[in-house]
């Protein structure tokens, strides 16, 4: 039970440990459980990453005995068996799961095989609405480069600066290209009863944004599948930024990593503070889907990136880190704890907004274009014969260096997969 660990959280450890053997005498688990969760969750939030390992096991292991006390005696109750599916997908969501991931991936398969199975989607009976042209400025008419680098010479020619491998052998390979077009597909590797954190709002910048967690089934039929029409929204629901794999190991069979990946290019000349992530692989991967119209707002990013365009077609802005005094970078917040909750680009070097433009570069009207010029000026007379601007397609993958702005819209129905490095 990590109890090395666990004692760091004190008082705690010593409630967790009394609730936890209350299992073994047939006494009811999930209230005492309970508020275990809730503390640990806010010790968690409070905390930076370094100094939240303790509660982030306890978070995980109050979940995994929740879960278990509310299936133990369960003959069939749907409800109660996926609430508890809730739980283990909020103890990978939340806490991470650490050492306990395959533990919580068999016990989600076990109350799915003896408690739930997979309902049939109800088929939406009305009318499919036309879809509106978008609008596309004319400022931005470079290209990406489109190359194909073997690895061995990418960290010297290539790593500086952008380029696109178009429906390249790394990724025509992958069952991804097929499979993750279909709903019943990505239905089935999940199972009944699970959660996904989901953005909800059209652009991160706005009020009116938000974070959920969600239904996979409801997210899904939002999106509009080729087997399958979306369900009339009135929110755009995403599912961005998201280690989707960890909570669904089997995609991971579907995809695979580019060498270009492990090329260990040198830090940028123009980002000398480079560090690969953090972590024992020193690699991030990432889910991103959404429906057509999907923003990401333009932003900088402290690592490479390799971004595979799975399904659809996704357009792409980009633009060099010396335009960054004409971007219109929100200010450093004094609190940087708001603003990263807001927002999901953050990351440890800039946690607040300020990596973030205030411009739309993907303006909706030339309406919207002319107030943007008038709004900011500099972005406008500065930044659009630096910038490169190109639409993905299904096997695509791009390459880009840390400290580059960059902007995503999804042309339609879209499903890519981030490789930070």
């Amino acid at each position: 039970m990590h109890s090395s660990d666990l004692r760091r959280c004190g008082s705690a450890y010593f409630e967790f440990y009394a609730a936890a053997r209350s299992l073994h005498d047939n006494v009811d688990s999930q209230t005492s459980m309970k508020p275990l969760i809730d503390r640990a969750y806010q010790e968690m939030t409070r905390l930076p990453p370094s100094e939240s390992l303790c509660w982030r096991r306890l978070y995980t292991d109050a979940c995994l005995i929740y879960a278990v006390s509310e299936v133990s005696d369960l003959v069939q109750d749907d409800e109660a068996a996926t609430d508890a599916i809730n739980v283990l997908d909020r103890a990978i969501i939340i806490a991470g799961a650490p050492g306990r991931l395959d533990s919580i991936h068999q016990l989600i398969k076990d109350i799915q095989e003896n408690h739930l199975t997979l309902k049939p989607l109800k088929a939406f009976s009305g009318e499919k609405q036309p879809l509106t042209q978008m609008y596309h400025p004319s400022a931005f008419s470079l290209g990406v480069p489109c190359i194909h680098p073997p690895p061995n010479i990418f960290g010297k020619e290539w790593s500086q600066k952008p380029f696109v491998l178009q429906r390249h052998g790394y990724v025509q390979g992958w069952k991804a290209l097929t499979s993750w077009a279909s709903i019943d597909y990505l239905r089935s590797i999940a199972g009944p009863g699970r959660l996904v954190p989901i953005e909800v709002g059209k652009d991160y910048r706005t009020e009116e944004w938000t974070q959920r967690l969600m239904s996979w089934d409801y997210f899904l039929q939002s999106l509009d599948f080729h087997e399958h029409p979306a369900q009339p929204q009135n929110e755009v629901l995403y599912l961005a930024q998201h280690n989707l794999f960890m909570q669904f190991p089997a995609l991971e069979g579907d995809i695979g990593i580019p060498e270009y990946v492990y090329a260990c290019p040198d830090p940028p000349s123009c980002y000398p503070a480079y560090k690969p992530p953090g972590n024992a692989d020193g690699l991030i991967v990432n889910a991103w889907l959404g429906p057509r119209g999907t923003i990401s707002p333009a932003h900088t990013d402290p690592f490479f990136n390799c971004y595979a365009q799975v399904v659809g077609r996704k357009t792409v802005w980009l633009a060099p880190p010396d335009v960054s005094d004409s971007m219109y970078p929100f200010d450093i917040s004094t609190s940087d704890t708001v603003d990263k909750s807001r927002n999901p680009a953050a990351n440890v070097t800039e946690p607040s907004m300020s990596n973030t433009s205030r411009v739309d570069v993907f303006p909706d009207s030339a309406e919207a274009e002319q107030a943007s010029r008038d709004i900011f000026p500099d972005f406008w007379k500065e930044v659009p014969q630096k910038a490169m601007c190109m639409t993905l397609a299904p096997g695509d993958v791009l390459f880009f260096p840390p400290g580059w702005w960059h902007a995503m819209r999804s042309e339609e129905t879209s499903f890519s997969v981030s490789m930070w490095f």
